[in-house]
């Protein structure tokens, strides 16, 4: 896992287009659970990404196996700054205290490079009922607080589709 990632949006005869063009990169292609026709292409990497218009990520604190197959859970919330110590904090603590959930298989906390403010919390699921059980466990208790719309929260879920290296 490299220290930044960058994701673009679109059909998925456009973004498979761009994964057969550049299959030496790892590119994964998912689908918005909401909606049949929203996929997102993730560009891991790390390196310049081979996307016009990405939105890029860095990776601030990473635990598992980053196993995409299942559901991933994609949290988006805008902190201000004095809050934004108290956020990493919580996450470093999870990380190294590290009781994991039933059913997750990974998380990441990113911050959006161009927007200091803009944070994701990215888990990846076995299945959406575990990921469910943990929206209400005790181990979700101390971020529950930035799922509100104080903070901007809005959330969306993929799912895997394909990648051309698994």
């Amino acid at each position: 896992m490299s220290g930044k990632i960058a994701a673009t949006f679109g059909t998925r005869k456009i973004l498979t287009m761009i994964q057969q063009q550049n299959a030496d990169r790892d590119l994964l292609l998912m689908q918005a659970n909401a909606t049949e026709d929203r996929y997102m292409l993730l560009d891991l990497t790390g390196e310049k990404t081979v996307f016009s218009s990405p939105v890029t990520y860095d990776v601030l604190l990473s635990k598992g196996s980053a196993d995409w197959h299942g559901m991933t859970s994609f949290i988006f919330v805008d902190l201000p700054e004095d809050e934004q110590k108290v956020f990493k904090s919580k996450f470093s603590s999870f990380r190294h205290d590290y009781n994991k959930p039933d059913g997750l298989k990974h998380f990441w906390i990113l911050r959006e490079s161009k927007n200091n403010s803009a944070f994701v919390i990215v888990t990846n699921w076995h299945s959406d009922s575990e990921y469910a059980v943990w929206l209400r466990s005790a181990s979700f208790k101390p971020f529950a607080k930035y799922i509100t719309s104080d903070y901007g929260y809005h959330e969306s879920r993929y799912s895997f589709v394909r990648s051309l290296k698994s």
